[in-house]
């Protein structure tokens, strides 16, 4: 892969530029990349930064190794048997905060799923706005097991799959193969391993080439719309289109298109 630029280790989630992209890699293969709260916080802060990044147009979010993407969460109990135990001094939940992030994000998200994604980690693959997996790799919520219920990521799960899908994966507790996840749209692809980071980079490209600005305003209007009633998902789009047909890069796309030329995008 060209253009890659180390930055820093954040905890346990490693932050790199590859090209447009910004990839955050949770980088704890010997705990099967699991969630805590400081890898919460180190991919929350990846993923918030990356707006401020000039030339970045995706978040890649993925795991260490071949094996797992990520587990979910960290269900080491404390002094007292419980792994859930709540700090009435945080308002939010590490998870919830996250999710949110995902959803603020002003550029794409692309979850890289190179090994198995369980729990809070299909979650994390719920979330993101594509998701590529390679073919060995298996996804679930396993949480009905241990007596719980995949609450935190159910609203991204929902979101993503159809409500019998979704009571199926959580409800059994039941893994499913890259091809099963694809075909019930939990994916958009899955693939050999070998070409996971290619397909990655078509992506990216794919996405670098249209306007920044119309990215933004598009994938907001993506999630908004589609927790609206028809109607108001029609008038939301009525009032928000004008807006974005007066930005500078509404005037050199039309521009562009007129004079039979690439555009020149003004915004990064």
């Amino acid at each position: 892969m060209n253009n890659i630029q180390w930055e820093k280790t954040m905890t346990d989630v490693r932050v790199e530029t590859r090209g447009q992209a910004l990839w955050l890699t949770i980088d704890r293969e010997a705990k099967r990349n699991a969630l805590d709260d400081a890898v919460l916080h180190a991919l929350r802060e990846g993923v918030e930064s990356a707006g401020g990044r000039d030339g970045i147009r995706a978040v890649v979010i993925t795991g260490a190794g071949s094996k797992v993407f990520c587990a979910g969460g960290n269900l080491k109990q404390d002094a007292e048997g419980d792994p859930f135990r709540v700090d009435p001094n945080r308002l939010d939940n590490p998870v919830a905060l996250l999710l949110r992030a995902i959803e603020d994000c002003p550029v794409a998200t692309i979850a890289r799923v190179n090994g198995h994604a369980l729990g809070g980690g299909f979650g994390l693959v719920c979330a993101c706005d594509f998701a590529i997996a390679a073919d060995h790799a298996r996804l679930g919520t396993p949480e009905i097991s241990l007596g719980l219920f995949p609450l935190m990521i159910l609203p991204s799960i929902l979101r993503v799959l159809s409500r019998r899908d979704a009571a199926k994966l959580c409800m059994t507790g039941k893994p499913i193969s890259a091809a099963e996840a694809q075909a019930i749209g939990a994916v958009n692809e899955a693939l050999p391993e070998t070409g996971l980071d290619a397909a990655i980079d078509t992506l990216v490209a794919s996405l670098a080439g249209g306007a920044p600005t119309a990215m933004r305003f598009g994938r907001r209007a993506l999630n908004t719309i589609a927790e609206m009633p028809y109607l108001a998902g029609l008038e939301y789009a009525q009032r928000v289109l004008p807006l974005l047909a007066k930005t500078d890069d509404a005037i050199e796309g039309f521009k562009a298109f007129n004079e039979r030329r690439a555009p020149r995008w003004v915004t990064s």
